[in-house]
């Protein structure tokens, strides 16, 4: 049975400071246990089981059990399509990139009606009217949503409407590429 986990909700647990850093550790340093990442970033044990537990259940990490250890490796769940791609497009930029900036492409993605959105815009810059009625938004919800596509750094504004921005961050063209598939 394939696991297909929401993409926008794969995008919510990006968006956290601690679970990018989690990741980002597991990333530099596979086979970590929980005692000896909650040490390198100061978290409580059950902290840091609550947000690996989320990475794991994105598909991002793998879970190793050694005796009474549990290790966790930058290995994607293979029933878990989506997680392979983000899962390098995240390793790429936490590599390169700060991680405030990745928190910002992921949070932009962290909602189904802001995919949708940005579906929309795959086919070409649209007007805001336009927008708001095929994505099913009031116009609060809409600019609402927006804004955070423009944090995010995911839109930008043409003439009198909006298109898609050229975002070379390696999750935004990740999740772009998934969304167009």
């Amino acid at each position: 049975m394939e696991l297909t986990p929401t993409l926008w909700r794969t995008c919510r647990v990006l968006s956290g400071a601690t679970r990018l850093e989690l990741l980002r550790r597991i990333i530099e340093m596979p086979d970590q246990c929980v005692a000896e990442l909650t040490e390198a970033l100061g978290l409580s044990e059950t902290r840091a089981s609550q947000e690996l537990r989320r990475l794991q259940s994105r598909g991002l990490v793998q879970v190793a059990r050694e005796g009474r250890w549990v290790r966790y490796r930058p290995v994607t769940d293979p029933k878990v399509p989506s997680a392979k791609p983000l899962l390098a497009a995240a390793k790429e930029a936490l590599a390169k990139r700060p991680a405030e900036e990745t928190a910002r492409v992921a949070k932009a993605f962290g909602h189904e009606r802001r995919l949708k959105m940005v579906r929309l815009l795959q086919d070409g810059a649209r007007r805001g009217e336009e927008l708001r009625f095929l994505a099913g938004l009031s116009k609060p919800a809409l600019y609402r949503h927006l804004h955070v596509l423009k944090e995010g750094d995911l839109v930008q504004r043409t003439g009198g409407g909006w298109a898609l921005a050229p975002n070379p961050h390696p999750l935004a063209k990740a999740l772009k590429s998934l969304l167009a598939g």
